[in-house]
């Protein structure tokens, strides 16, 4: 069985963008998490990756990640608009219908909610002729923006349809918050939720939390808080959160490994939290929208 639910994410894997996409599609995978620059570093061209994605025959989670976006002015401003553009014609390109844009840590960032909520509703509204969502993230080190509540309010002040949360169960885990907390925000609010767990057992710093962010993360059932993402999973399901999980798990050994070992770690993640967490924890028709028979043929 596999939970089409659960993707993964490909900054997760080594290799070729070819490689990892046939890892994910091997090992059950239905969804994939695509980096801008897995398609700008084609060996190729950019047209080779987008067919490449296109060829793999997995659906596209969203494109990661435009970073540092809102509260900048002036030729700041313009400039990143203009790098928000082609992005945004990136994730035309490769059929993916959400942009993952994460808080920005910039040390010119104003800290106005009001003016990080008008730039991300200019955001929303280039991204809205092409279908495309806006999650926009939190991050505790961004100079605006540090969790998913702040997050929520900035959105609810923007006040476009397209522009809603990615929360990341990594984030919350290591920032200790309260899972109270969710229940701010409405469920079809969270557009994305990513998932990854860590070793160590508390982190200590902003500075500490970046760095595991970036290279130690494990896959969940692989780390020190099983426990806190089994209760992070199961409260998300049952406020009724119905849209994607990615896999985010980013981490400098895993890149040392074959693709399809990564994927096959992923896989079992999946299982974990789908077999072992929501069956035993969630009423038998939650699980029955969860459950999905293994694709047949592989590519």
């Amino acid at each position: 069985m596999n939970f089409n639910d659960f993707g993964i994410d490909s900054a997760s894997m080594a290799g070729s963008l070819e490689t990892r996409l046939n890892a994910a599609r091997q090992a059950g995978f239905t969804h994939a998490m695509i980096s801008a620059t897995d398609i700008v570093g084609h060996p190729s061209s950019v047209e080779a990756a987008v067919q490449a994605i296109h060829d793999s025959g997995l659906r596209v989670t969203g494109l990661e990640a435009l970073r540092d976006f809102e509260g900048l002015t002036g030729k700041m401003h313009d400039y990143k608009v203009d790098v928000a553009k082609s992005m945004l014609q990136l994730c035309s390109q490769i059929g993916g219908r959400l942009l993952l844009t994460e808080a920005s840590s910039s040390v010119h960032a104003d800290i106005d909610p009001e003016k990080i909520a008008r730039d991300l509703r200019k955001l929303a509204f280039l991204a809205l002729p092409m279908g495309i969502r806006i999650a926009f993230k939190g991050l505790s080190w961004s100079r605006t923006v540090r969790d998913f509540s702040a997050a929520a309010e900035i959105i609810s002040l923007a006040n476009c349809p397209n522009l809603g949360l990615a929360v990341d169960a990594f984030d919350v885990i290591a920032a200790g918050i309260p899972l109270d907390d969710l229940d701010l925000i409405f469920p079809d609010q969270i557009f994305l939720v990513q998932l990854s767990d860590f070793m160590l057992q508390e982190i200590r710093s902003n500075e500490e939390q970046a760095s595991t962010a970036a290279h130690f993360r494990v896959f969940p059932g692989e780390g020190a808080h099983s426990e806190a993402i089994a209760r992070f999973i199961v409260k998300l399901e049952e406020m009724g959160y119905f849209g994607d999980y990615s896999f985010d798990v980013y981490n400098t050994d895993y890149l040392q490994m074959p693709a399809e070992t990564i994927a096959d770690r992923a896989r079992r993640a999946a299982e974990w939290l789908g077999e072992t967490v929501l069956r035993r924890t969630l009423p038998v028709p939650n699980m029955e929208r969860l459950r999905r028979a293994k694709p047949s043929s592989q590519c």
